[in-house]
């Protein structure tokens, strides 16, 4: 009678650690989205709405611990090297997780194998914006003017994600467009107020539309394949470069390894968290709308960037710091 006692005691503890009971009882404990940014600035917004959102179904706390450096290497390894558990996660831009081997100089980070995709969260394009000096209003008016430059046309950059969008322009447009490189997308955007460059990629914000509407700026058009609601009215630029496409997506990541169980319950807890009434409007005011997608879209979006990052790379030297 032991004997048995004793086997069936052994058989619910195994049982206890079998995935489909982890997932079962996840979570039991709090959670920490690392953000690979400083507090503040639209990710950390995002980061902290989703964090907020997931808690309330969770019924645990979900913190957010704002892990900077290395433009924003240090927080996606931190993830990467995280229990495979499911309570350490990571929301940043896939750009971000794409450049961290390049700026690491890590060969063994694979930005597809070296996380768990859990969801895709928001996407917002990039904008083509000019002087309102320049004498175009348009993608076709801009290329004929900018072809007509005997020197090219100077393009504020701050950062390597901008870096990528104007190289690739001017490798599939055939223009050309010379990156004069700021410390800050404050400091590039204001050069081009002031005339000192003629156009710039920036990601929407309320600042920017501002100027938009102030006619200070002109909107020459969007990276997104499709109009976007960030930027009522702008063209998509593959509509004249076909598979231009430079779109600013937030994602959220688990460790490698994470049981699938587990991850399966958090893209789900993602997916209702973020339909919830209200909360599509609250994104759009964030300037980045909601794009809620499984694992799958998340892998796909990794593979173009880091296709993309690589066909700039051979022929366009890109300071990844």
């Amino acid at each position: 009678m032991n004997f048995q006692r004793r086997k069936l005691a052994i058989a619910a503890s195994l049982l206890a650690l079998s995935p489909l009971s982890m997932a079962q009882a996840f979570p039991d404990k709090p959670i920490k989205i690392i953000f690979t940014y400083a507090p503040g600035g639209t990710g950390d917004i995002i980061a902290r709405t989703l964090a907020d959102s997931m808690g309330k179904l969770l019924g645990q706390s979900v913190v957010v611990d704002n892990r900077t450096g290395g433009s924003g290497a240090v927080g996606t390894l931190a993830v990467a090297r995280a229990p495979a558990d499911g309570y350490t996660l990571l929301v940043t831009t896939i750009t971000t997780v794409v450049q961290v081997p390049l700026v690491t100089k890590d060969p063994g980070f694979d930005p597809v194998k070296s996380l768990t995709p859990v969801a895709n969260i928001a996407m917002a394009p990039l904008v083509l914006l000019a002087h309102k000096g320049v004498p175009a209003d348009d993608y076709q008016g801009f290329v004929a003017w900018a072809r007509q430059q005997p020197k090219g046309v100077d393009v504020a950059v701050a950062g390597p994600t901008l870096e990528v969008a104007t190289a690739l322009l001017n490798k599939e447009a055939k223009l050309n467009l010379v990156n004069i490189t700021y410390r800050g997308g404050g400091p590039a955007l204001q050069s081009v107020l002031a005339g000192d460059t003629k156009v710039i990629f920036q990601a929407p914000s309320v600042q920017m539309m501002e100027f938009i509407k102030q006619g200070k700026l002109k909107v020459i058009g969007v990276t997104s394949a499709q109009p976007s609601p960030a930027v009522p009215g702008a063209v998509p630029l593959n509509k004249f470069v076909p598979g231009y496409v430079q779109d600013i997506n937030f994602a959220l990541w688990a460790p490698p390894g994470t049981p699938a169980d587990v991850a399966a319950k958090l893209t789900e807890t993602v997916r209702k968290g973020l339909s919830a009434p209200g909360m599509a409007e609250k994104f759009v005011a964030f300037s980045v709308p909601l794009a809620v997608a499984g694992p799958d879209e998340v892998t796909r979006i990794t593979t173009r960037e880091s296709n993309n990052i690589k066909k700039i790379m051979e022929t366009v030297p890109i300071k990844f710091e």
